[in-house]
């Protein structure tokens, strides 16, 4: 759309380092990264934060020093926030109040998301933790295990093709920086 209508953007990808990040957030990053240059965004940042109140205040900093005209967010309210009573948010710290008291001529656009799968909807459930394990130099070296049993391992996420055996589906995993996706058939494949 920003293409077609003439306009650019910039994706900015927030992330705490007092969080524990598991393999399914650096695949989100990954992804993130990988689709926002293929839809033409002029630069992807990622910056580190120590907690979301931090990273929206950098937001609407940055939005004022660019004359930023409209803000896309994805993501959901923490779960600590949503247990309080919403008039407590807003007057504590309500991220989207925050950012259209200070930028108010801004256009926010709040994307709603469920729990992330990189492929398909419908097609795979979503992806659970799980490792590929080598087994010889046959034509058919790896197995796909939920248990690690050396360090030779390869860890990764495993998403479930729907409609059939837990042992068929696509195991994802980062190498040298990069995401790979292998075909698993009946718990076992081969890397290249």
């Amino acid at each position: 759309m920003a293409k077609r209508n003439g306009y650019t953007f910039e994706v900015l990808f927030f992330y705490s380092p007092a969080n524990r990040y598991t393999m399914l957030h650096l695949l989100n990053i990954a992804e993130s990264r990988k689709l926002s240059k293929s839809l033409g965004a002029l630069t992807f940042t990622l910056k580190r934060t120590k907690n979301e109140q931090h990273a929206i205040k950098q937001l609407v900093t940055l939005a004022q020093s660019k004359q930023v005209k409209e803000i896309m967010m994805s993501g959901a309210q923490q779960k600590d926030m949503l247990a309080l009573p919403f008039w407590k948010r807003i007057f504590c710290f309500d991220k989207y109040n925050y950012i259209l008291k200070n930028v108010p001529n801004i256009v926010l656009v709040l994307i709603n998301h469920r729990l992330y799968n990189p492929f398909e909807n419908g097609m795979y459930k979503n992806g659970r933790e799980a490792y590929l394990v080598k087994q010889g130099n046959g034509k058919v070296p790896y197995i796909l295990s939920h248990k690690s049993t050396r360090k030779k391992d390869i860890s990764g996420l495993f998403f479930q093709l729907e409609n059939t055996d837990k042992y068929n589906g696509i195991f994802v995993f980062i190498r040298n920086g990069k995401v790979k996706y292998i075909h698993v058939y009946h718990g076992r494949t081969t890397i290249r």
